[in-house]
């Protein structure tokens, strides 16, 4: 029995429409028409195609309508590859696309540029409302209960205040202008330099914050009920970050704005000038935070340096690089690991007790000073070799991309130093690298010693530093100060005039200048005066009144 099995039709997918030209006649063409034809002809086509194609053999992803803009772009293309107008024509057509592309971006700006305007109100009004909300309920009710300390107080919630006034003058000057900002940025932007003092406190603000409410439940239960208030919902750490972040937060926003702003427009060379001022806050906040860091870094150094040892923190010292790096080892003398500290006047060598720095756990074994040193790499030993002077070391570290580092950070400090001493006076030639044994000797610019000399070096007796002065004008000293300089106005450091001194040369006294004492009319030894204070000496022993 055979049953006849019929092969079912495969249904065709309906083809969409073509979007045909329209047929205009090209010898007298209108672009204007033949552009609004050729739109209106495509959209119609496009519109009256089978819903049931669409739904049903077309699978079509979620997406945004394309803009006016981009279907000009579409027809450009279009025209360009059917090639079916005359140049002239389609030279036409194309400046008409460019400037319906134009107009549209024009709209496009303003429209950002607009709404950049709101954002930086808006920014700001919350930013003020969270300043409210930490001197309402966190800052006010501590000062009211008295839970911190007055120092820790002023710490944590000193600055705030300022800040907030500041910003809620900025705020109402917006607000009455929202259309002149740079005008109001100018006008504060140099204000925001006192944001520096916040952020130099900020870790001590944490760290304050964190001992308290581990340590007094007063005020931890008193940030937790403020914490959970409806008007807050926020954690009183993620308010106080919000200073630190504004600054750079002002520099995003107009530099925003400025991109959309023409330069023809009024308001793009003062939004220039406002973000230079800005920008100069911010470089200042950034200058300070990172000397306060330095100088904590140098004194912690110092901490570790055993008692007694050199100080090494003083004002304009900054620190440029340490770690850790090892001597080679030589015939006599192994090798052994070093902390190096570059800072920007001096090298310092320090001997580790144990593998992490602690506190009077590393002895200073020497000190190079840059104005001396002299750094060299040696490619095949992967090391580098630091000279000053007499003294020689030859250092490297376990990764020769870190030697290479510090090749490159003391070859900048050595030039950076001595750039600097060009501006400077001349400082003594007698600086010299110092070992362990000579270290309290270091008497050298930029480093005090750890303790006073025991011995000191004997001075001779005091006698003339120059000789006999002639009638002519003699050459100012250079050592002396320039109130001491002028020889013809001032007195020198014996009370006389340069008159005085050439009467006194032709009497034919003795015109010379003593650094040390009183002047001496002659140094030849006299009988009568030796025995004058020989006869007074005695007088005074047996209790004879003058």
């Amino acid at each position: 029995m055979s049953t006849d099995t019929e092969t079912p039709k495969k249904n065709k997918a309906p083809v969409p429409p073509k979007c045909s030209t329209p047929s205009v006649k090209l010898e007298h063409l209108d672009t204007d028409v033949f552009t609004k034809t050729y739109i209106d002809t495509c959209v119609e086509k496009r519109s009256n195609e089978s819903p049931e194609y669409i739904n049903k053999n077309t699978e079509i992803e979620p997406s945004t309508p394309r803009a006016h803009i981009e279907f000009s772009e579409e027809l450009r293309k279009v025209l360009h590859d059917r090639n079916v107008l005359t140049s002239k024509t389609k030279k036409t057509v194309f400046e008409a696309l460019d400037e319906i592309k134009t107009k549209g971006e024009e709209e496009n700006r303003r429209y950002k540029r607009e709404k950049a305007l709101l954002e930086i109100v808006n920014s700001e009004i919350k930013y003020v409302h969270q300043l409210e909300i930490i001197i309402n309920f966190f800052s006010k009710p501590t000062e009211i209960n008295k839970l911190l300390k007055n120092d820790e107080f002023q710490t944590v919630f000193g600055s705030i205040l300022p800040i907030y006034n500041v910003n809620k003058e900025l705020l109402d000057e917006l607000e009455k202008n929202p259309g002149k900002v740079a005008e109001a940025f100018c006008k504060f932007a140099p204000f925001f330099k006192m944001y520096s003092v916040y952020a130099c406190e900020f870790k001590n603000i944490l760290n304050i914050l964190q001992n308290a409410r581990s340590l007094n439940p007063q005020f931890a239960k008193l940030m937790e009920n403020q914490e959970s208030r409806p008007e807050v919902q926020n954690k009183l750490s993620a308010l106080l970050i919000t200073p630190i972040q504004r600054v750079p937060r002002y520099k995003l926003l107009l530099t925003h704005l400025l991109q959309l702003t023409k330069p023809h427009e009024k308001d793009h060379k003062q939004l220039t000038e406002c973000l230079e001022k800005i920008e100069e806050a911010a470089d200042h906040i950034n200058k300070i935070v990172e000397d306060q860091e330095n100088m904590r870094r140098l004194l912690e150094i110092q901490r570790f340096l055993k008692s007694g040892e050199p100080n090494i923190v003083k004002p304009g010292r900054t620190l440029s690089k340490e770690g850790i790096l090892v001597k080679m080892g030589t015939k006599n003398a192994p090798s052994e690991k070093l902390y190096a500290v570059l800072m920007n006047d001096i090298i310092l060598f320090g001997k580790m007790k144990k593998d992490e720095l602690k506190v009077n756990s590393m002895k200073c074994v020497g000190i190079f000073p840059l104005g001396k040193c002299k750094v060299f790499e040696i490619l095949d030993k992967g090391c580098m070799r630091i000279s000053c002077q007499e003294e020689e070391l030859i250092l490297y570290h376990d990764q020769f991309s870190q030697t290479k580092s510090w090749i490159k950070a003391i070859k900048e400090a050595i030039d950076v130093h001595l750039t600097g001493k060009k501006t400077l006076r001349k400082d003594s030639s007698s600086r010299r690298p110092v070992k362990r044994k000579d270290l309290f000797e270091y008497h050298e610019v930029g480093l005090s010693p750890g303790k006073p000399l025991t011995k000191r070096r004997k001075i001779s007796s005091r006698r003339p530093i120059s000789g006999a002065l002639t009638n002519t004008k003699p050459e100012p000293f250079s050592y002396l100060p320039p109130v001491l300089r002028s020889w013809d106005e001032k007195e020198d450091l014996s009370g006389r005039t340069s008159q005085k001194k050439e009467e006194e040369s032709v009497n034919g006294k003795s015109n010379e200048i003593f650094l040390f004492g009183k002047r001496q009319d002659d140094a030849g030894f006299k009988v009568g005066k030796f025995l004058g204070v020989v006869g007074t000496s005695i007088k005074k022993l047996f209790g004879f009144k003058h």
